[in-house]
C-alpha cells in the first residue's frame, strides 16, 4: 500500500508591519482594506501560522495546498514577501491559488502574481485552472480572484476558465485520477454573505454536477467546515485561517490533513483537521473516511 499525504491551509494574511510602501499606493480600495487590517491584525498572528507550519512539517506532507489570501492589500511588496516566505518552506511540493485579497485592485502581473509562478504554475492570468498530477490524484487549481468594488470581496470565474475546468475534470476522470478541486471562494450559496460570494457559482455547480469531482477544498470564510457538495457525496471542505488567533473552535488556526492510501485500484482517503487549542496545543479531529475506486 502506497501513502500520499496532502496538507491544506488558507488565508495566511502575512503581516505587513515591516514592509515599506508609499501612501500613494493606498489611494484606492486598498485604503479601506488597510483600515480593516488595522482592526483585525490582533486576530491574525504570524506566530500561529508558524506553529501550523511546524506541525505540518512534523507530519511530512507530500503536497501542500494553499487556497489564497497570502496578502492583505495586494501590494507588490507583499507578493515579494510571500514569495520569500514560500521559498523558505521545506515541503517538497506546494501549490497556490489566489484569493480576493491577492486581487484587491487591478495590478500588473510582472510585479505581483509573477512572483508566485513557481507555486501557482500560472505564467499569466489565463493559465487557470492549473493542473497538478500525481500517480493517483489531479489537483485542479481554480482562480476566483478578481478586483471588486469597495466593500465587496466576491469572486468570479470567466467563461474561458469554466470551459477549461470542465475539460480538466473530464480528462482526469478518463485517466482514473482522484480529482481535488481547490479554489478560494466557497462554490455554493449560503456559506458566506452575498457580497463575499462567488458570483457565478451556478455555472461552476453545473460543471461539477456534470463531470463530477472527488473533493473540493476552499478558504475565504476563515472557518473550518465539513459538508457535502449539494446533493452529492463530494466532500466540500473549508479551513480556518492558518494565522487565526481566535478561540472559537471553527475559527482556530488549523490545517487539514488528507491521507490517501492506494492499493491496486482502490484508494482509502482519511480526512482530519489539526487545530490549535487555547493552550497552543494541536488537537486532531477526524472528519470522515471514504473508499474510492479508480
Amino acid at each position: 500500500m502506497k501513502r500520499f499525504t496532502i496538507a491544506h491551509i488558507s488565508d495566511l494574511h502575512l503581516p505587513i508591519e515591516t514592509l515599506q510602501f508609499s501612501k500613494l499606493s493606498l489611494c484606492n480600495k486598498r485604503f479601506l482594506s488597510f483600515l480593516s487590517w488595522q482592526k483585525r491584525r490582533l486576530i491574525l498572528q504570524k506566530k500561529n501560522l508558524d506553529l501550523v507550519i511546524q506541525d505540518m512539517q512534523a507530519n511530512q506532507p507530500d503536497l501542500v495546498l494553499i487556497s489564497g489570501d497570502l496578502t492583505n492589500l495586494a501590494l507588490p511588496e507583499e507578493f515579494k514577501q510571500a514569495a520569500d516566505w514560500l521559498h523558505q518552506l521545506s515541503f517538497p511540493n506546494i501549490r497556490v491559488v489566489p484569493g480576493n485579497h491577492d486581487c484587491l485592485v487591478q495590478t500588473q502581473w510582472y510585479n505581483t502574481h509573477a512572483y508566485w509562478t513557481p507555486w501557482t504554475k500560472a505564467y499569466r492570468q489565463d493559465d487557470y485552472p492549473t493542473i497538478t498530477k500525481t500517480d493517483t490524484t489531479a489537483i485542479i487549481g481554480i482562480s476566483t480572484a478578481v478586483p471588486t468594488l469597495p466593500f465587496f470581496a466576491s469572486g468570479y470565474i470567466d467563461q474561458n476558465q469554466l470551459e477549461r475546468i470542465k475539460e480538466a475534470l473530464h480528462k482526469a476522470k478518463e485517466e482514473k485520477l482522484f480529482r481535488i478541486v481547490m479554489l478560494h471562494h466557497p462554490p455554493v450559496s449560503g456559506i458566506t454573505k452575498e457580497r463575499k460570494a462567488l458570483r457565478n457559482r451556478s455555472k461552476l455547480k453545473e460543471i461539477i454536477l456534470e463531470e463530477g469531482a472527488e473533493m473540493i477544498l476552499y478558504g475565504h470564510t476563515h472557518k473550518t467546515t465539513t459538508q457535502k457538495f449539494l446533493n452529492t457525496n463530494i466532500p466540500m471542505l473549508g479551513i480556518a485561517s492558518a494565522s487565526s488567533n481566535a478561540v472559537r473552535m471553527q475559527r482556530q488556526a488549523a490545517w487539514r490533513k488528507i491521507v490517501i492510501d492506494s492499493h491496486n485500484d482502490h484508494l482509502h482517503v482519511n480526512f482530519s483537521v489539526r487545530s490549535i487549542d487555547k493552550n497552543q496545543q494541536f488537537i486532531e479531529k477526524s472528519c470522515f473516511y471514504l473508499n474510492h475506486q479508480l
